[in-house]
């Protein structure tokens, strides 16, 4: 059983064609078709169907996929386990949460390109839910996010508790989110519906039977926070993406819980990864950085 197969497989299920595949390879179109057809003769299965332009696994494909992510992820922690006292190099794959990479990595990222400039870093920004879910499907090496439940099955090291805020523009300075059972006329102004502090506030707002005019959908921090300093609406937000404007006078925090709210935010990967040596410099970088800016 040749095992460039299987990740023939698996890069062509990732990039959606056998062209794709093969320009990710470094190999011929014909070489990723071999592949493909070996592997459906020796598992006498259909993998791909074509669908319009894109290669679409089959019902059979899809059952055949979970046992070859772990067969790649025992290859990867094999070939890191004979690199663990070498020069950290390859690809390290990062995800993270829009205010932690906007307020908490550009130090950690300058710090790792100092300690290990051999690695190719893949960094991306998603939601705190699809990070965990990337963590579990071995899709992305670290996480760099808040807890939201369900990670036995990943190793966690918690970089923080960091406290919410409930801020507006000094107009609304009496607004008072408080007292139970009321209306305010004011606009929520936030990221999406999985947003982890998002949810927190919303479970308040319920739980003391308070309703608001509406809700102001937007993804960047930035343009909430200028939303909200024009008066447009309230935010809740963790204070260290807020500190500067509250300094300021910009925005003013409004009294909402006693103590204040807060998430934890985690670097984790799965705990059945062997910890490559680019991926042990990376977490050093955040326990470095993070604990430094406590």
């Amino acid at each position: 059983m040749d095992l460039r197969r299987f990740i023939t497989l698996k890069t062509v299920v990732e990039e959606g064609s056998f062209v794709r595949a093969a320009n990710k390879l470094c190999c011929t179109q014909s070489t990723v078709t071999f592949h493909i057809q070996q592997l459906e003769q020796e598992f006498s299965l259909q993998l791909f169907e074509k669908i319009g332009r894109r290669m679409c696994l089959t019902e059979s494909g899809k059952k055949l996929m979970p046992h070859v992510h772990e067969l790649t992820r025992v290859m990867a922690s094999i070939r890191q386990a004979a690199q663990q006292n070498s020069e950290p190099e390859g690809e390290l794959r990062v995800a993270t949460g829009e205010t932690l990479l906007a307020y908490k990595m550009p130090q950690v990222l300058q710090r790792f390109k100092e300690k290990a400039p051999r690695v190719r870093l893949s960094l991306q920004s998603l939601n705190c839910y699809v990070i965990r879910d990337a963590l579990l499907n071995d899709e992305v090496d670290l996480g760099v996010f808040y807890r939201v439940g369900n990670d036995e099955a990943l190793t966690c090291n918690a970089i923080g508790e960091q406290t919410l805020a409930l801020v507006a523009s000094p107009a609304l300075l009496g607004a008072d989110f408080t007292r139970t059972d009321q209306h305010l006329p004011l606009s929520f102004v936030i990221n999406e519906p999985q947003c982890i502090f998002r949810q927190l506030f919303e479970s308040q707002l319920r739980a003391r039977r308070i309703t608001l005019e509406n809700t102001i959908e937007l993804w960047s921090i930035e343009s909430i926070k200028q939303c909200v300093a024009a008066n447009l609406g309230v935010s809740f937000l963790p204070r260290f993406t807020v500190t500067r404007e509250l300094q300021d006078g910009t925005l003013v925090e409004l009294p909402f819980s006693d103590p204040p709210l807060s998430i934890t935010a985690l670097c984790a990967h799965h705990a059945g990864k062997v910890v490559s040596p680019a991926m042990r410099v990376f977490m050093t970088c955040v326990e470095e950085c993070c604990a430094a800016g406590k």
